[in-house]
């Protein structure tokens, strides 16, 4: 059977007719279910507003007015709504489980992960947790990176469905939580991060009188840069070998306390630079100063952590 062939009709029955059932059809839903429609694949579409399922239809969407025929008629449920919450307090109406297979995409934490997981196999479903790491608008595209952990016969079965929302896309690790975790670290603590630092860094130097093309020119330099660099750290921090032939954690800590000086006094807050100056000095105070600066690993940890 071809992924066209199957009919595609409204209330189901509990037959599975459709290759996915995507549950809520917001901003992000939305791009996913067209996404799967575009790549030839039969899909449900159902959200709590009927009339937003219902602004998807066409050839290869249908909209669904009952969760527990949504649930009932895909091959595979793909879930995605405002929270983890809001997603359990949707599929909370359907009461056959029995070998459904569930992937939960979304924002979370590494536990609201793990007790999703917890909650779906209560049930007797297959559980596969996801983190897209991309715009809406490029949701099915080749540059898109959507991260999945958890049940490894859900990616067995369906890598093809689910590698058709973006082409970079992979499955992380077995543990559930895993996607999740990288979704925090790498979106929220290092993406959100670094783009607050670039925007205190380019307001200081647009307001010295540079331009916005020279602004440009060296920040290209320091993306290149940091592609290594960023592969260097995962290494040391794995690995706890912080020796280096080059630049010492004192020596960037040193040329960043004069740059930190110097953006107060041309009036800035510098609030992000402070803090990395915080860090590297809490790394000095502790005897690493001789040593990389991805040593500061070594002093991230609370005192109780």
């Amino acid at each position: 059977m071809t992924l066209r062939s199957r009919r595609m009709g409204d209330t189901n029955g509990g037959s599975k007719d459709y290759d996915v059932a995507v549950i809520g059809c917001g901003l992000m839903g939305s791009a996913l279910a067209r996404a799967f429609a575009n790549s030839g694949r039969s899909v449900a579409a159902w959200n709590r507003t009927y009339e937003r399922a219902e602004a998807l239809a066409g050839d290869d969407i249908t909209p669904v007015r009952s969760i527990e025929d949504a649930v009932g008629s895909g091959q595979l449920v793909v879930a995605c709504t405002a929270t983890y919450d809001t997603t359990r307090s949707a599929l909370e109406p359907v009461a056959e489980w029995s070998g459904a297979q569930l992937v939960n995409i979304g924002t979370s934490t590494p536990d609201e992960a793990e007790q999703m997981e917890s909650w779906a196999k209560g049930r007797g479903a297959e559980y596969l947790d996801g983190a897209i790491l991309a715009y809406p608008q490029d949701i099915g595209s080749a540059k898109a990176l959507l991260l999945f952990s958890g049940s490894p016969a859900i990616w067995s079965e369906h890598e093809q469905t689910l590698m058709s929302l973006g082409g970079a896309s992979r499955h992380v690790s077995d543990l559930v939580r895993a996607a999740a975790v990288l979704e925090l670290g790498i979106v929220g603590a290092f993406y959100v991060a670094a783009l607050s630092a670039y925007v205190e860094a380019a307001t200081y130097v647009q307001s010295q009188g540079v331009s916005a093309a020279a602004l440009r020119t060296a920040t290209a330099a320091a993306l290149e840069s940091l592609r290594y660099t960023t592969e260097e750290a995962a290494a040391a921090i794995e690995s706890g070998n912080h020796e280096t032939d080059s630049a010492t954690l004192s020596t960037y800590a040193e040329g960043s306390r004069a740059g930190l000086v110097a953006m107060k006094a041309a009036g800035l807050r510098a609030r992000l630079l402070t803090v990395a100056v915080g860090s590297m000095e809490a790394a000095e105070a502790a005897g690493f100063g001789e040593l990389g600066f991805y040593v500061q690993a070594k002093v991230a940890h609370t005192a109780d952590g």
